[in-house]
């Protein structure tokens, strides 16, 4: 078993993708599955192949950000538990990484705290681990999927002969057909309590340091809270989209507001802004002492700011706001209404994602106009937010009952 001193990053997300791979160049030793002479990368060994397969997304960071995450865990595992390489892996070795991603052990050597893989003076981080926690379901599937188009990527380059997730691949098209419901959402009154919880974290806070109490409170974090919330739900943005934008993709023409986003793919999308999301951006630009309620021109702001209002705040730090803003509003539930305590505890910046398709179609929208502002490429992944209907059909079921007759219009036996 390898020490706890023996689990370093391989690469820094700072470092330029292109030479990323060179530090893990000491590691490789190319073996069966690796095709010679026919490369269409010029790779000599596997840490020169990750660095190019990650130089194709250098102009997509948060695409990079996910593919260097995935590659460096499977890298780690090959290293420290497997003991061989990439071009080494065979059908065997990837059953037993899935099983290790479901239950990374000795958890104390694989799993810790998130926190930087460099400190504040350059060195490696001691206590950063590859891993938070053993994965879910859907995360150890979304870890394969990016390692399939990694081994997808090396074969079809002529790197390597095959992809040892070539099996997973064929068996998920299989059950592609497997129906599937969006129910990680919030509700209003959920979205309401956040909101409502911030406030009063606030006004509680302005009251202790009147009465000289100690706190660490900070007005500046509390509103840009609640602004990220409601920036979230009335736009739909993904989270990532979120931190690489600046407020000048607020956009007005003939007196209409939209927020240009450039999503996945490098897509770009115009959501319209409607009227409530207008008044929050200009109560928070008024807030944080920004010069105009409205954005200017281009201007270069971000559209999450850190306190200085010239760097954006990560992704990572936007969900830490989200997780803290949304267990104050789990607190006002926890008594009365356990479940809706404990969903709001689960929840993560996506579920506002899925809040706002939802309610955009039940207030009527087309599909068509859901999916281009969630920036869906496909309209039956719209399609998936089923549970907009249930809303009707259980008004309209709820009322059954054996003493209800006549207002179902069952007739007596002897009648019919």
């Amino acid at each position: 078993m390898p020490n706890l001193a023996q689990i370093q990053p391989l690469f820094v997300l700072s470092d330029n993708p292109e030479t990323m791979g060179k530090a893990i160049v000491r590691f490789t030793n190319d073996n069966y599955n690796k095709e010679l002479g026919s490369a269409l990368i010029d790779a000599t060994n596997d840490a020169e192949a990750i660095s190019i397969f990650l130089s194709e997304y250098k102009d997509s960071p948060e695409t990079l950000r996910s593919y260097a995450k995935e590659i460096e865990r499977l890298l780690l595992w090959c290293i420290h538990e497997s003991k061989t390489n990439i071009s080494s892996l065979r059908r065997d070795h990837m059953l037993q990484y899935q099983a290790f991603l479901k239950k990374p052990t000795p958890k104390k050597l694989w799993c810790g705290a998130s926190v930087a893989k460099v400190t504040k003076t350059g060195d490696i981080n001691p206590n950063w681990r590859p891993f938070v926690n053993k994965l879910g379901k859907s995360s150890v599937n979304k870890a394969l999927k990016i390692l399939d188009s990694f081994f997808n990527y090396l074969v079809q380059t002529n790197y390597l002969i095959g992809n040892p997730l070539a099996v997973d691949r064929r068996r998920k098209k299989r059950n592609q057909s497997k129906p599937r419901i969006i129910d990680r959402y919030l509700e209003l009154d959920e979205i309401r309590a956040v909101l409502d919880a911030l406030s009063d974290y606030q006004i509680q806070n302005k009251q202790n340091k009147q009465n000289n109490k100690a706190d660490k409170f900070d007005k500046f974090k509390v509103v840009r809270a609640r602004y990220i919330v409601l920036l979230l739900f009335y736009t739909g943005m993904r989270i990532a989209e979120s931190a690489n934008h600046k407020m000048g993709n607020f956009l007005q023409r003939e007196k209409n507001w939209f927020l240009r986003v450039k999503g996945k793919g490098k897509k770009i999308r115009e959501i319209p802004v409607p009227d409530a999301l207008l008044q929050a951006l200009a109560e928070f630009r008024e807030a944080v002492g920004l010069p105009s309620p409205e954005p200017k021109f281009r201007e270069k702001t971000p559209l999450i700011p850190m306190e200085n209002l010239t760097q954006p705040i990560s992704t990572r730090r936007i969900s830490q706001i989200l997780k803290w803003a949304f267990t104050k509003g789990a607190m006002i539930f926890e008594i009365d209404q356990p479940r809706k305590a404990s969903k709001l505890r689960s929840a993560s910046a996506h579920w506002l994602r899925h809040s706002y398709v939802t309610y955009l179609l039940e207030s009527g929208a087309p599909l068509k106009v859901a999916q281009e502002n969630a920036g869906h490429s496909d309209i039956g992944t719209t399609m998936l937010y089923t549970h907009v209907a249930q809303t009707d059909r259980h008004a309209a079921t709820k009322d059954l009952s054996l003493s209800a007759r006549n207002k179902f219009n069952v007739k007596d036996d002897e009648e019919q």
